[in-house]
């Protein structure tokens, strides 16, 4: 298994509460719910479960996620992402990785 940075711009660290598996950046993407292009990314991710032959309750899961981060962004912040100033060399092109 690849012990590679995925994620560059977070750290994470991340727990599945049924199964107690944890995730980092080295097996994650993380992005944050006031993400404007997020909705649509959710629904791309829906349909591509959907040819992919996802079972019903995980397409059910995600529509209900893209109705959550839909509710934050309106009560709370939606924005364009970036990547700036000192995140460009770590996202773009690794420095501060530890591989």
């Amino acid at each position: 298994m690849s012990e590679k940075t995925v994620d560059r711009k977070f750290k994470i660290l991340a727990v599945n509460p049924i199964n107690c598996k944890y995730y980092t950046e080295k097996n994650s993407v993380l992005f944050v719910a006031k993400d404007a292009a997020l909705p649509a990314t959710l629904e791309f991710y829906k349909q591509e479960c959907i040819s992919l032959g996802c079972n019903a309750e995980h397409i059910a899961s995600v529509e209900l996620l893209i109705g959550r981060v839909m509710e934050f962004q309106n009560e709370n912040e939606s924005r364009v992402a970036d990547t700036v100033g000192e995140e460009i060399p770590r996202c773009i092109h690794g420095v501060g990785i530890e591989e």
